[in-house]
């Protein structure tokens, strides 16, 4: 059914919810997974000031820094659990939603699975709803899980 599964993930304590239920899902359905960590720089015209976003000390590199030790110890435990798993730290100047969705139709994916956080009106309007734009723009089915605590 689902064969490629596309995880996009933020390196918060929610992404324990949607790994694992897609941990599940890939050994029911026998699916690949893909884990991304996704870095959006913002948009700057010289490559001068683009390469700087991730030079030593700023928050990009500060970003890369973590995924290089959170992807690999993903990938340690989906491997033991016999799933296969590639991960990726995604760097890019489009909104997030935008990327998530083009990585996914560009990579041939059968799913998108989400985190479905909670925030407040105020929140979604100054900070936008990622996952809410990712259901409207993708042709993909996308699975939300809830990060509300049972």
């Amino acid at each position: 059914m689902y064969k490629k599964i596309l995880v996009p993930l933020d390196g918060s304590t929610n992404d324990e919810v949607v790994l694992e239920h897609v941990k599940k899902m890939a050994k029911e359905f026998g699916s690949s997974l893909t884990l991304i960590l996704l870095y959006r720089l913002a948009r700057v015209d010289e490559p001068f000031d683009r390469q700087m976003q991730m030079e030593e000390g700023s928050s990009g590199w500060r970003a890369k820094g973590k995924a290089e030790t959170y992807l690999p110890e993903l990938e340690k435990i989906f491997a033991k659990e016999g799933i296969q798993v590639s991960t990726e730290f995604l760097v890019t100047e489009q909104p997030e939603a935008d990327a998530i969705v083009k990585y996914a139709e560009d990579y041939g994916f059968d799913l998108i699975a989400l985190t479905n956080r909670e925030r407040s009106p105020v929140g979604s309007f100054f900070f936008g709803n990622i996952e809410e734009k990712v259901r409207r723009r993708s042709t993909l089915p996308v699975l939300f899980v809830s990060a509300r605590k049972q």
